[in-house]
């Protein structure tokens, strides 16, 4: 990217560009370049009351796999 390009050019003006640097500069996780979970409303509209907002829906979901995730510990506690 064009920010990865200006600091590794700042840091070779420096004389501070090494291979360690210009690996952990070009292996940085970009923020449009992370993974994304995507579902599209009218396939998961059928969940939800009709007066549900986008943001009504996406709150539910995240209530729902938190409930989901602290079960699953539980149970894995059980287990032991």
């Amino acid at each position: 990217s064009l920010s990865q390009a200006q600091r590794l050019r700042k840091f070779s003006e420096q004389g501070r560009l090494s291979i360690d640097t210009i690996f952990a500069v070009l292996s940085e996780e970009k923020p449009n370049q992370k993974e994304q979970v995507k579902f599209k409303t009218e396939d998961i509209r059928k969940y939800f009351p009709k007066s549900y907002t986008s943001l009504d829906m996406q709150k539910t979901i995240i209530s729902l796999l938190e409930k989901w995730q602290r079960q699953r510990e539980r149970n894995r506690g059980d287990a032991r």
